[in-house]
Order: C-alpha cells, then structure tokens, then sequence
C-alpha cells in the first residue's frame, strides 16, 4: 500500500477576501477550475487566480455543487412545488433538468465517468441516478440522516457521512455503501463531527473534515484500515477538502481573519 504523508505547510494559494459564508467548493477533475457557492449562488474561477470569482446562474439559488468530467457539474435547486437536480456549464450555457422531487435534494456528486449522479433526497434516502437512462435507484433508506456521498473512482462503490442515532452517543460518522451488494460498512466510530468525505484519485484515501483535534481540520484514513491523521492544524475552519487530478495535492478552503482562503497541502 502506497505511504501518504502531508507536508506540514499548506501553501496559499489565494484569497476569497471579504467573503463570509462559503457554502461549498470543488475544484475540477483537471486540476484547471473551481466551482464555489457563495450565499447560495454559484461562481466559478480559474485555480490559479481563485480570487476572481465569475457568476453562474445568477438567478438559481443553490448550497452546494460538484463536477462533473471536464466543463459540466450538478446542483440543486428550489423548482415549482418541489426541488430539481441540474446539470450546468462552465460556459453558463442552459443547464439541463436532470430530476425532480417534492422533497428536498442535497449534495449531488458526480462519478468519475460522468454516467451517475448521487444525492441525498428528504435527508434520510441516498439515491443513484443513471444519466444516460434518466433512472432514478434508492440505495439506502432508514430512519437516520446522511449527507455528503462520495463515489469511488470505479463507481462501485459511495462513502457518505451519516447521523447514526443508534449509537450510545449519536454523531456523524463516515459509511462506505457497496453499490452492487448494498452492503454497508461503518469507517469511523467516534464522538466527533465527521463530514464531506472525498476520495483520492486512486481511491485507497478518504480525506474527510473532523472536529476530533479540537477544531474543524481536514483529515486522511486509508480505506484500507489504521486510524486517520490530520493533514491540517489549526485554529481555522478547514473545510471543503478536494483533491489534485494526481492525487498528490490537497486543496481546502480555510476561514482565516482576512476571510476565506483556498489553501493547498501537499502530499508524497
């Protein structure tokens, strides 16, 4: 098994100045873009100049995106008497109604092949979404909240975080969900607040957001098993993890005095 080790100076990379609420960030298959949510508007900007921000939508309100392959991402937004998954573009041509419910969709993410989508609908059902065949499968239901699912490069398989209520003391843990099986696995069980796991191009990694050193820090764990270990530490609010197209960079927002910052760590 490949040794991940992060260098222990996250390089700045640039700063969203005088932005105070970040709803989410993704940054691109290709290592060439980001894709951020501002107070429920969605922007986009070159990597190496991320502090020149380009509207998308202006008119769509949404709290969170992903990409997709190459121009194209997901997200969700209020739509008649419900809620609608879309597909945009980086051009800011159309974007394209991929499904509707009545009730709330969240955290739509995109397969690495771009055939799937996967979201949360009604916080409590995980749902995989066939684009090519507009077939809409509930994988996982259950009287429990989940959030944030993940895929694996194949598409095998989804990492979600979720509210195990069952537990003597509930708190969000990371889940890995088999899509052939259905069979479910418990990656972390703790008392901390784990959240927005996200898989490293090879997908024997999990970088994950964790309150378990005392702040909001991002965090690595093998799939493989032994325990995590933090890739940041700070008295910031790290959050938003994504990783480089070779997986060997890290890039994370930070909440710092200045506002929020996109930061990278390196890794070897």
């Amino acid at each position: 098994m490949r040794v991940l080790w992060v260098c222990s100076l996250a390089l700045v990379f640039g700063a969203w100045a005088q932005i105070p609420e970040l709803n989410a960030l993704d940054w691109s298959s290709d290592g060439t873009h980001l894709l951020v949510v501002v107070k429920g508007h969605l922007y986009w900007a070159f990597a190496d100049s991320p502090q020149d921000m380009r509207p998308l939508y202006p008119e769509m309100v949404t709290d969170w995106a992903r990409f997709g392959p190459e121009d194209w991402f997901v997200f969700v937004a209020p739509w008649a008497e419900g809620f609608a998954l879309w597909r945009g573009f980086l051009d800011g041509r159309e974007p394209e109604l991929l499904f509707q419910s009545p009730y709330p969709l969240r955290w739509p993410t995109v397969s690495a092949d771009g055939n799937k989508v996967a979201f949360i609908e009604d916080w409590e059902t995980l749902v995989v979404l066939e684009l090519a065949a507009g077939q809409a499968r509930r994988v996982l239901g259950g009287p429990w909240p989940k959030a944030t699912p993940e895929f694996l490069p194949a598409g095998q398989a989804l990492v979600f975080v979720g509210l195990w209520l069952f537990a003597d003391e509930p708190s969000w843990e990371i889940f890995y969900l088999d899509l052939g099986s259905l069979n479910l696995l418990q990656l972390t069980s703790d008392a901390y607040f784990d959240w927005c796991p996200r898989i490293s191009p090879d997908g024997l990694w999990v970088a994950f957001v964790s309150n378990r050193g005392g702040f909001s820090d991002v965090w690595i764990q093998s799939l493989q098993g032994g325990p995590p270990f933090p890739v940041t530490e700070d008295p910031w609010e790290d959050a938003f993890p994504c990783w480089s197209p070779d997986g060997l960079v890290l890039g994370y927002a930070s909440f710092r005095l200045e506002g929020w910052q996109f930061l990278r760590a390196g890794t070897y």
